[in-house]
């Protein structure tokens, strides 16, 4: 039998489960006042199997404006294609109250992100030199946007 995986909107009662699905899938992951302000004041979605988070994202709306500000799949469970499902669902919520365009900063090195974006549509807008935390020092972000609806074909 298979398992069903559900989209959720998050809350701040969600706070203990992203700080554990963020500290042990994410290399850098966020501080624990990133998420609280996120489930506070933006917009946060998983995927829940079993009644377990499997994967987290946060976004935040401006005017018409999206920003992906996180996204995590449990390092568990990747391969399994629910990064796009959610990133996809999140998409789809967020349009629906107005968001026109979606921006998004992703590691350089971060080659299977970078797939996926492409994609779905996400072009590379630019490059924030020396943006995120390595382990040889600073990494490079590339600037992403997609108009939205995606183009999913």
């Amino acid at each position: 039998m298979s398992k069903t995986v559900d989209f959720v909107e998050l809350s701040i009662a969600d706070l203990p489960a992203c700080l554990m699905l963020s500290r042990h899938s994410d290399p850098y992951p966020w501080r624990d006042e990133n998420w609280r302000r996120s489930l506070r004041d933006d917009y946060c979605f998983a995927l829940r199997e079993d009644n377990a988070l499997i994967a987290i994202a946060a976004f935040s709306l401006i005017l018409d404006e999206l920003s992906l500000l996180n996204i995590i799949v449990s390092d568990k469970q990747r391969g399994r294609g629910l990064g796009r499902q959610l990133l996809c669902d999140g998409l789809e919520w967020m349009q629906q109250i107005g968001a026109q365009r979606c921006f998004l900063e992703v590691r350089e090195s971060n080659v299977p992100a970078r797939a996926l974006y492409r994609a779905l549509g996400f072009t590379e807008d630019g490059i924030r030199k020396n943006y995120y935390p390595s382990a040889n020092g600073r990494e490079d972000a590339i600037l992403m946007s997609t108009p939205l609806p995606l183009y999913t074909g």
